[in-house]
């Protein structure tokens, strides 16, 4: 494993740049200047670099001193406000919780499931990452979040404990002039000419579309892989080809009928769910705000 600095040594480092002095950053460190010369020199060696040069009774960073302020000074503020964090709730009684959702999801279902989850648990700090399933387990593995919810990926049971929600469809999208308004598309040929706006081309979703699709015989062409829902709706709005999306993401555009959705028959279906840690217990308030999250989930999906 990689040695890392010493905090101490991020903040004599950080006063020397900021006073560039040895007298002055000892000054403001309430050390002594040999302290701080002593904790640079151990900087250095560590880094196997030089970072500040001394001229007269002034110092001036190097360029690897440079490069290496920017990371230094973020370090120290996340960690300062780390600490500041965990006084709060210590003070107050407050508690955290970490999530991860689709960016679907935190448009359509987050804003209210939050306002009720809120309701009930007015002392519970949320921090909310989104993101599409892969990238949220990555986070997950790195115990950046306490609860992932996302869409199920097979062969992932010896790895976390995934606990489904919901199932939903995918269906195509067009403009309201598009062909297949007038006339469904009736053979391959037809699907072969179309140019498909698909979600993230490495995603669980494209790879659910595309053995599907290829299960029924359909051969398509994905001209455009887009990250997001919204971007991929807005595509289809100007005629820029044929978008598939999760049917409960267009209601809006459907109703005011900017959007035209076409049935996938059998339609291609996706479960939702939510994903933990192998060893992960449930708090009370994780607990309360994945009843209240997957309640919201449902009638968003079902209501479309």
């Amino acid at each position: 494993m990689t040695q890392l600095p010493e905090i101490r040594q991020l903040r004599v480092f950080i006063a020397l740049e900021e006073t560039r002095s040895f007298t002055a950053a000892a000054s403001v460190l309430s050390i002594t200047q040999s302290a701080v010369s002593h904790s640079l020199k151990s900087l250095e060696l560590l880094l196997e670099c030089q970072l500040v040069e001394r001229l007269g009774k002034k110092c001036i960073l190097t360029a690897h001193g440079e490069v290496f302020l920017h990371h230094a000074k973020l370090a120290i503020k996340q960690l300062d406000s780390a600490v500041g964090k965990i006084k709060t709730l210590n003070t107050w009684g407050y508690t955290s919780l970490k999530v991860g959702v689709s960016n679907s999801q935190c448009q359509y279902v987050l804003p209210q499931a939050l306002s009720e989850f809120y309701d009930s648990e007015k002392k519970c700090e949320v921090f909310v990452a989104t993101g599409d399933t892969s990238n949220l387990l990555s986070k997950l593995d790195k115990g950046e979040l306490d609860i992932a919810f996302g869409i199920r990926r097979n062969n992932l049971e010896n790895e976390y404990q995934f606990h489904p929600i919901v199932e939903d469809s995918l269906c195509f999208i067009t403009h309201p002039k598009h062909s297949w308004v007038s006339k469904k598309p009736e053979n391959t040929e037809d699907f072969e000419k179309e140019r498909f706006i698909i979600y993230g081309n490495n995603s669980i979703t494209s790879s659910i579309l595309d053995t599907h699709l290829s299960g029924l015989g359909i051969k398509y062409k994905a001209s455009t892989f887009v990250d997001n829902m919204g971007a991929i709706k807005a595509m289809a709005a100007i005629n820029l080809g044929v978008g598939v999306i999760a049917c409960w993401t267009a209601k809006e555009e459907i109703e005011n009928k900017s959007l035209v959705t076409h049935s996938i028959t059998p339609a291609p279906k996706r479960v939702w769910g939510y994903y933990l840690s192998r060893t992960k217990s449930l708090s009370l308030t994780e607990g309360k705000f994945i009843e209240t999250f997957s309640s919201r989930l449902v009638k968003t999906i079902k209501g479309a």
